[in-house]
């Protein structure tokens, strides 16, 4: 899905109507604004309420098929 916004003389711009509804943004969301030095991208996410429940499961997948006490002892065995 892409759309073309124009950046206006005040600096605003708008977000297309199909980006709100699919985000579920309303007014008065607070959007959090990167950018990604390595490809040059802005990205924009709406804030969290909370950091920490967005963030649970993060990466669970990769640890997908791995035995944790088995890569607890490896890990132990190379610090000796």
């Amino acid at each position: 899905m892409n759309f073309i916004s124009r950046l206006n003389e005040d600096m605003s711009i708008k977000i297309p109507k199909e980006i709100l509804k699919k985000a579920n943004l309303r007014p008065g969301a607070d959007i959090i604004w990167l950018y990604d030095e390595v490809t040059c991208q802005i990205l924009l996410m709406e804030k969290p309420d909370n950091f920490a429940k967005a963030m649970k499961g993060l990466g669970k997948e990769l640890w997908h098929g791995t035995d944790v006490n088995t890569y607890i002892e490896e890990e132990r065995q190379s610090w000796e």
